[in-house]
């Protein structure tokens, strides 16, 4: 069979490329045809990526691993503290010429194969509009869940429509991919202006792509999945998850999975009444482990379902299973 290549974009930050490799690995081991970059643009906020590139590289010799360096001022601390989304995301498109040139020298001139699609990471947005100067697909890797993919779309739809942000006087949102109402206490990326328009912009984004790979299977976001499926304006989701890393442990957006999957134990602090140091007293801790490990409890007996379903959902014949088959199936009929 003719060899494509795929370049994967991830985010410069270590479970965001982890992600990338474990996906990288699901395709490899479905079809061996692909031949895979993975360009891994330096971490300013977080020191050098190198000794997590070299780790990953050194574990996976299928991937061929490729380090961008860090040519480019990074963002000041005060433009962090006030928005890191929207610092992180300029950080990003200086990148670009960068990234395309990459690409073109160490990728596409060291190989005649076809690139059957660049895989940008959902915060790298910028590097779709690089896939469509050289003509080839961009598929988008979205690391969290189909709710919170949902969310950003919908944050773009309202900036197109011209719809004010949101503010903490208005009353709990009807968000069209959660089941009930959102308060504005539990969006924190969405309290700054600069950070919600972050968001929607990427949210943007991802419509300019061929396709957004999700990080979840269908059964374990059914709502939120369902109001993505019923948009005719976004490109096709691939639910392929849930993806585990290495050591086996579930990778980037599984915290942001389990709240809504309603698995977590809420832990509170007073400020007003307890002392700033003493966070989270000790017999809050004990009770919340409690609920969770006591045997035939709610959480547990959800949690094991869950995981059931997971375990159906990437075997053969699951729905992950044919999500991965059929994104396969794309990137080989491509024209590129």
């Amino acid at each position: 069979m003719k060899k494509k290549q795929l370049v994967f974009v991830p985010v410069p930050g270590v479970g965001h490329l982890v992600s990338a490799v474990q996906l990288a690995k699901t395709i490899l081991e479905r079809d061996d045809s692909f031949l895979i970059t993975m360009l891994a643009i330096n971490n300013p906020f977080a020191g050098s990526m190198s000794k997590h590139t070299e780790s990953l590289a050194s574990m996976h010799p299928e991937i061929r691993f490729i380090e961008i360096p860090e040519t480019i001022t990074s963002p000041p601390s005060e433009a962090l503290a006030v928005s890191p989304a929207s610092a992180f995301t300029s950080y990003v498109n200086d990148h670009k010429t960068l990234v395309r040139d990459t690409i073109v020298k160490l990728v596409m001139a060291d190989n005649p194969a076809p690139i059957a699609s660049v895989v940008v990471d959902m915060f790298c947005t910028a590097f779709i509009d690089v896939a469509r100067e050289l003509g080839v697909p961009s598929h988008v890797f979205f690391t969290s869940g189909a709710a919170f993919l949902a969310l950003m779309l919908y944050l773009s739809d309202r900036e197109d429509r011209g719809e004010p942000k949101f503010r903490p006087t208005d009353p709990d949102y009807t968000i069209p991919c959660f089941s009930n109402p959102v308060p504005y206490r539990v969006l924190p990326l969405l309290h700054s202006d600069v950070e919600y328009e972050a968001f929607a912009n990427h949210g943007r984004k991802f419509k300019d792509s061929n396709g957004i790979i999700v990080n979840t299977f269908s059964e374990a976001e059914s709502h939120a999945v369902s109001a993505l499926l019923a948009r005719n304006d976004i490109p096709p989701i691939f639910n392929v998850g849930p993806l585990i890393d290495h050591k086996g442990k579930s990778v980037s957006g599984s915290d942001a999975l389990v709240k809504e999957l309603g698995l977590a134990v809420e832990l509170t602090l007073d400020f007003r009444r307890d002392c700033p140091a003493d966070f989270v007293k000790a017999e809050e801790i004990t009770k919340a482990v409690k609920s969770m490990m006591e045997q035939g409890g709610e959480l547990r007996n959800k949690a094991k379902e869950i995981s059931e379903m997971a375990r159906k959902a990437v075997m053969e014949g699951g729905s992950a299973y044919a999500a991965v088959g059929d994104l396969i199936d794309q990137w080989l009929e491509s024209k590129t």
